[in-house]
């Protein structure tokens, strides 16, 4: 279609779309999405078995360790989420791992917050 007669090929941007290159930014958002969150849900869980199985005094050191580990993998994913917002606002690459990374990192984030939020709520209420 040479001349623009308002016709215009639906499949035109999907083509156009499948030849960008993936956005590294976004690839990288995701992947620390995926490794922090894992990391995160890992440590929490760990941190329940262990109060759990009664002996929580015992294991104060070790819980120093994980809260640790869980803010350093909180604060990558804060890069992850800056990352993943730096591949959205990328017009020349293709988005979909720069969203999906947001996502995740965003999820991962405001769910610890709220967890950090309801702990805090049932401990001081249990005094």
């Amino acid at each position: 279609m040479s001349d623009d007669n308002g016709i215009h090929d639906a499949g035109a941007g999907r083509q156009r779309a499948a030849r960008l290159p993936q956005s590294g930014h976004g690839i990288a958002s995701f992947v620390i999405a995926i490794v922090s969150g894992l990391v995160i849900v890992a440590g929490i869980g760990f941190s329940a078995l262990m109060i759990a199985s009664g002996e929580s005094d015992q294991h104060l050191p070790v819980f120093g360790v994980i809260g640790l580990v869980i803010c350093v993998f909180l604060i990558l994913s804060l890069v992850g989420l800056v990352l993943g917002f730096i591949a959205l606002r990328r017009q020349d690459r293709r988005r979909t791992f720069g969203a999906i990374g947001f996502g995740l990192n965003t999820l991962i984030l405001v769910g610890t917050a709220g967890l950090v939020l309801v702990g805090t709520f049932f401990s001081h209420s249990n005094s």
